[in-house]
This record gives structure tokens, C-alpha cells and sequence, in this order.
């Protein structure tokens, strides 16, 4: 009974993303530009591996932080910004930098108004999910993610391009603490005020989600300058080593 049950669920999500006409009602000139942009991504892009082989020095990547109204996409949590810096090796490059709020057509917690300082009156004009994923990804590029405790980003993003492009995530998402578990032993959840706090690293605005990347960006630098005195010159050794 359940076999067949998600057999009929799989056939009405594959009927439903392949019928692009009825995908796009609702959209207007502008929301179906984005939303072809995102569309096009999974077309475009493979997994690249050639950034596998890179001097750790020349890596290419943009941090990313994002804040939520919740930790489950899955029971209508949605994002309400988005923030990002791109690095070459260790390197911030603050004129490289994203940040949007997004407006998730639902009401902010409480909790999360306090924690964030986001409320449903600063996201009211901001982009939909469609806009401001679509404004991101043009961001990115074809460089690789890196987000500190990266599955919050990745289910995120996961859920949001299924549901506004019916794409996949394909992107290479990097987690700081790859770098981390490789090179120390990090106490209890390794979160990101305390190794901030072990490494003198500052966070202007916790729970900024432009700031928190910042923060990240910061300490991915200091542990890829750590790998890189300790041997590693590629992300294919510190995979190979970890495995």
C-alpha cells in the first residue's frame, strides 16, 4: 500500500514538473525571468570537479549564511535573508558580497523576530524566494558553496529550487568543519560563536545572516591557511584523508 501510494506521488511530481506552461501561472514578466533562470540551472550546470584540484591558495568559493523562520523547510519554514561573501583561498573579498531579506509569505515567530531582528514589516516588499534565489545563484556563479554546519543551507536550498524551479541542488556545498575535524578537535557542537571565541574572530551582528557569513568566511581562511601548513595542497587530499 505505501509502495504504491508514493508510486502515484512520483508519477504526479514528475507530470507536474514536466509541464512547464502550467509551472509558470501565477508568475509575472518578471518572477518568470528569474524563475528561467533557475530553471536553467540544472541544464548548465554539472558538478564541477576541477575545483577538486585546485591549490587550496586559488580556491574559489562563496560562504553563505542564511536565516530562517525555522529548521524545517519540510513543515513551511521558509528564508528570510540570504547573505553571502566570496573568498579566494583565504582571502575575504568584501566587494564581492550578497545580501538580500526575502518575504516568506508567512508569519515570522516570535522567537525568531528576537533572535533575528527581522520582523513581517521589513520583509513585506522584500524579493519572493523565487527572486531572490534566482539574484543569488547569478551571484555564485559556478563557484563553490561553503556555509558553517552546512546542512541548514543545503536542505534550505534543496527545498527552495524544488519548490520554485522543480530543479535539483547541485552546487558543491563545503562545510567549515571539514576543515576543522581534519586540523583540530573541536569542543562540543563546534558552533560558531565558540570557535569565533577560540580564534579571536568577531561577529558584528550575530544572527545577520551577511555578518554570520562573514564571521564563517573568517574562519574557513584561518583553517585553509592551517591545512595548507600541514601538507594539504587540494580539496582532493583532504577528502582522500578523511575518508
Amino acid at each position: 500500500m505505501a509502495k504504491e501510494l508514493f508510486g502515484r506521488l512520483w508519477s504526479l511530481s514528475k507530470e507536474t514538473a514536466s509541464r512547464p506552461g502550467k509551472w509558470t501561472e501565477g508568475f509575472n514578466n518578471g518572477e518568470k525571468h528569474h524563475l528561467a533562470y533557475l530553471r536553467s540551472l540544472h541544464k548548465e550546470r554539472k558538478e564541477v570537479d576541477s575545483d577538486i584540484d585546485l591549490p587550496l591558495e586559488n580556491l574559489e568559493v562563496v560562504v553563505v549564511d542564511l536565516e530562517t523562520t525555522g529548521f524545517s523547510p519540510s513543515h513551511g519554514d521558509a528564508i528570510i535573508s540570504i547573505g553571502a561573501v566570496a573568498m579566494k583561498g583565504d582571502r575575504l573579498l568584501l566587494g564581492d558580497s550578497f545580501y538580500t531579506m526575502v518575504n516568506p509569505n508567512r508569519t515570522i515567530p516570535p522567537h525568531i523576530r528576537s533572535l533575528t531582528g527581522i520582523t513581517d514589516e521589513m520583509v513585506i516588499s522584500a524579493p519572493d524566494l523565487v527572486t531572490a534565489m534566482s539574484r543569488f545563484f547569478q551571484f555564485v556563479g559556478d563557484r563553490a558553496l561553503v556555509a558553517h554546519h552546512s546542512r541548514h543551507e543545503r536542505e534550505f536550498f534543496r527545498a527552495g529550487l524544488w519548490k520554485t524551479s522543480r530543479r535539483p541542488f547541485t552546487h558543491r556545498m563545503l562545510d567549515t568543519m571539514l576543515l576543522i575535524r581534519l586540523l583540530s578537535n573541536p569542543l562540543g557542537n563546534g558552533s560558531l560563536d565558540a570557535l569565533c571565541a577560540i580564534h579571536d574572530i568577531p561577529i558584528s551582528r550575530r544572527h545577520h545572516a551577511y555578518c554570520d557569513a562573514v564571521a564563517a568566511g573568517t574562519l574557513w581562511g584561518k583553517y585553509l591557511i592551517n591545512a595548507q601548513e600541514a601538507g594539504y595542497r587540494n580539496l582532493r587530499e583532504v577528502y582522500q584523508e578523511l575518508r
